[in-house]
């Protein structure tokens, strides 16, 4: 006779085999498509993207060109597609995970909810983290590309060089300017492809710089050297104000995690009192207000807090 332990063993296996299923399946998926970075620049083909596409007029359309860019602009390798099915294995290991422990459907569906918002806000700080890298990084490209056209460089084979010298993520752009370059593109073209790709406001002036002094020509080498001083005094003023603003960041950062962490303990430790939440409709849908209040006051503090 089947005892209650081991059908809950045979639960977990079987979900244990269904999740090693998944990730496999996601993992062939992901590897399938090959990321811009392991393409070659100097290639006559190049993967279709959301920078290529006009920007959607309906709100689904918009949220699909928002999730592809979102998974373009954080340089991991992989697909949107392989993206956004690791986001379903996150939300059904945590979701399910919860529902064996505790057989509550509502728990299931939040930690579903948790375990994609954890891959949301990863992918999310992937693309702050390769921002941060280019935007300090920009300063030295700028006097580097102005010593290169005072030595008598032309504006393209300064673009090459940056590619050739500098490495990260700003090198790695500056390489497919400059191959599209060599394939016949455009200056002004190759800039507001480079614009698209690169949604920074100190790369979309020097775009438009590069695009103006080819028009109209003047002292590119001296308007570059001011530009690098202007990005400097940028980040300065950007640092500072973290720094001022740090005790008021912390504050509500506590303040965020304070009511999830509290939930998660009392769902953890004791469950007793909470138990009337999920059985009661009354409880269900109090519990949805609050989540629905928490993301609203997180998104409320963070605009609050931005710097750009």
């Amino acid at each position: 006779m089947l005892t209650p332990t081991i059908v809950m063993g045979i639960a977990a296996a079987s979900v244990l085999c269904v999740t090693v299923a998944i990730a496999l399946v996601i993992r062939d998926l992901s590897g399938s498509a090959t990321s811009g970075a392991e393409l070659p620049v100097g290639g006559l083909r190049r993967p279709f993207n959301v920078t290529d596409e006009m920007p959607s007029s309906s709100v689904t359309g918009r949220l699909d060109q928002g999730f592809e860019r979102l998974v373009l602009e954080s340089g991991v390798e992989t697909s949107p597609l392989g993206a956004f099915a690791w986001l379903v294995f996150l939300g059904l290991a945590v979701g399910g995970a919860l529902f064996l422990w505790r057989d509550q459907p509502l728990a299931a569906i939040a930690g579903m909810l948790l375990g994609m918002s954890g891959g949301l806000v990863w992918l999310m700080r992937k693309r702050a983290v390769r921002y941060r890298q280019m935007r300090e990084v920009l300063p030295d490209v700028l006097d580097l590309m102005s010593r290169a056209v005072r030595a008598g460089e032309s504006l393209d084979q300064s673009i090459r060089l940056i590619g050739d010298e500098v490495g990260g993520p700003l090198g790695h752009e500056f390489r497919l300017c400059a191959g599209q370059l060599d394939l016949g593109l455009s200056l002004p073209a190759t800039m507001k492809s480079l614009m698209r790709r690169v949604r920074l406001p100190e790369v979309r002036v020097l775009a438009t710089t590069l695009m103006v002094h080819r028009q109209t020509g003047g002292n590119l080498a001296m308007t570059l050297e001011r530009m690098s001083g202007v990005i400097r005094d940028r980040l300065n003023y950007i640092r500072q104000m973290k720094a001022s603003t740090g005790a008021g960041r912390m504050s509500a950062m506590l303040i965020a995690i304070a009511g999830p962490l509290m939930f998660l303990l009392m769902f953890t430790l004791q469950y007793d009192h909470l138990k009337i939440m999920f059985e009661n409709t009354l409880g269900n849908s109090l519990l949805l207000l609050a989540v629905v209040l928490e993301i609203v006051g997180v998104i409320w503090v963070l605009n609050l807090l931005k710097t750009d």
